[in-house]
């Protein structure tokens, strides 16, 4: 579904992304993990153009990123994008911030309502929520709402940027359960990142550690584990795993 070939990225003296080349496959929830600043989100925000690779080319379902925005604009609907907290317009209601694509696309008042009641069931959102503001809200139905609008337009690609980073630990938990049981319904393509290794085993089927703006190895987390491509796989791996100091 994607292809990078040779991209890097550089802000001002900071080498954010060092050239790589990357295929993640169709249908398949691809998790990026990695320390802080490790080239993460840099790399999630070149998959959507919302930023342009200084070498290489990123190829989305066969075909190179358009450099036109109005071109980019058009293939970006075929992506859901989602972040941390939801990234939701403060001055919206939760229904507003959903459907708020679907208006600007002049698509039919019906076709709408049916889509908010089929998201509203997928993500077990209250219904009777959609009429308030995200400051209403909990930040576990910021987060849902934040889903259900990246996937108002049934895109084929989903990217979540930390999409559970900022919730506590319960709800994070019920979260991480509805996603992938979401994954599983939909069956799209999904690329989320995410600093916790646990979670990465939870939701995703294949795995791309990255360091320093590079990767260092990709595949499933057990192969990582089983054979990993140098010391520091295994050291990322066994310190989120260290338990933490005076627990039972």
């Amino acid at each position: 579904m994607f292809e990078l070939e040779g991209i890097s990225k550089r802000f001002g003296a900071t080498q954010a992304l060092r050239p790589m080349d990357l295929r993640l496959a169709p249908g398949r929830t691809t998790v990026l993990i990695g320390p802080s600043g490790c080239g993460k989100s840099t790399l999630l925000r070149l998959m959507n153009g919302l930023l342009r690779p200084d070498s290489g080319r990123v190829l989305f379902d066969g075909q190179p990123l358009p450099s036109e925005e109005a071109a980019v604009l058009a293939v970006r609907q075929r992506m859901g994008y989602a972040l941390q907290g939801g990234g939701l317009f403060p001055h919206l209601t939760a229904g507003q911030n959903v459907d708020l694509m679907a208006r600007y696309l002049r698509w039919p008042e019906a076709r709408i309502r049916a889509r908010l009641e089929a998201l509203v069931e997928l993500t077990r959102f209250p219904g009777e929520a959609l009429g308030r503001f995200p400051a209403e809200l909990s930040g576990g139905q910021r987060q849902r709402v934040g889903l259900m609008r990246a996937l108002m337009l049934e895109p084929d690609v989903l990217l979540l940027d930390e999409p559970l980073g900022a919730l506590d630990p319960m709800v994070r938990s019920e979260l991480q359960a509805d996603l992938r049981a979401i994954f599983a319904r939909l069956g799209k393509t999904v690329v989320l990142v995410t600093h916790d290794l646990a979670e990465a085993a939870f939701l995703g089927q294949h795995v791309v550690l990255l360091r320093d703006g590079g990767v260092v190895q990709e595949g499933t987390l057990a192969e990582l584990e089983a054979r990993p491509a140098e010391a520091f796989v295994t050291r990322f791996i066994q310190a989120q795993r260290r338990p933490v100091e005076g627990s039972a």
